[in-house]
């Protein structure tokens, strides 16, 4: 049964799940990953061996880039867009908080995020199989690295539109997703530097922005490559901590705003 807590989330999260179903934008991502997947088949015929690995690279890829352009993106505007609107004083109005409020915002983009790769997900199985492909669990691992990704750029673009312009938002959340995946190689420089100074930047980079390469598990159904499982273990409790984190701290700077 649904607490009086929870389910003012959970009527936020439907509303906007409703609200960006119906978006232009969405089906603009949606033909975008589409016309990458199509081109996999192309790209794969200009090598007969290789056909059904680079078909399938490029079909993770295509999701991977819908998934985090729908959470960058659309993400950057759920507060913002009812700002502007004012509707967000008669949402604050009711017995809602505001914690409440971001939450079920953050769930709703999240249900769409979720049904968007599903549907991609289903072609991209089909184009794998057709190409006699094998797809077993790292398939389905491949693609929770993609959400756990998607969830944390989402958070990350939550944060920024609490205090942030749309396209300010974008950008910094578009900029912490390049860092992010070179993480790892900075962490690497680190210890083959000599230079002290760089070494203090790089461990601060390290510790404030998320490793996003820690979820690249889309090479392993492309070669058949098991994950430990205690590695998507690991990883899970790392990005869940993230996504706290951020939540929390859009929370504290969304309590503080004036609206008025």
């Amino acid at each position: 049964m649904i607490s009086s807590v929870t389910k003012p989330v959970w009527i936020i999260a439907k509303n906007t799940y409703r609200e960006i179903i119906r978006d232009r934008i969405l089906y603009g991502i949606i033909v975008f990953a589409l016309l990458l997947i199509g081109m996999s088949i192309a790209l794969g015929e200009l090598s007969f061996a290789e056909q059904a690995r680079i078909s399938a690279n490029f079909g993770f890829a295509g999701i991977q880039l819908s998934a985090c352009i729908l959470a960058v993106f659309v993400g950057s505007s759920l507060v913002s867009k009812e700002i502007e609107k004012q509707t967000i004083l008669t949402l604050l109005a009711r017995p809602i908080t505001r914690t409440q409020f971001l939450s079920g915002k953050f769930l709703g983009l999240t249900f769409v995020i979720l049904t968007v790769m599903a549907g991609l997900a289903v072609v991209l199985a089909a184009l794998v199989a057709s190409l006699e492909l094998a797809i077993d669990g790292t398939f389905a691992v491949a693609l929770y690295g993609i959400v756990l990704e998607a969830l944390i750029l989402l958070g990350l673009a939550l944060l920024f539109g609490s205090f942030a312009r749309p396209m300010m938002t974008v950008t910094f959340t578009a900029a912490l997703f390049l860092i992010g995946h070179w993480v790892g190689s900075l962490r690497f420089f680190m210890k083959t530097t000599e230079s002290e100074t760089f070494r203090m930047i790089g461990r601060v980079i390290v510790n404030v922005v998320p490793d996003l390469e820690r979820f690249n598990w889309r090479a392993a159904p492309v070669y058949q490559i098991a994950v430990p499982g205690q590695e998507v273990f690991a990883t899970s409790v790392y990005a869940l901590g993230w996504i706290f984190c951020l939540v929390a701290a859009t929370s504290l700077i969304f309590r503080k705003r004036d609206f008025v």
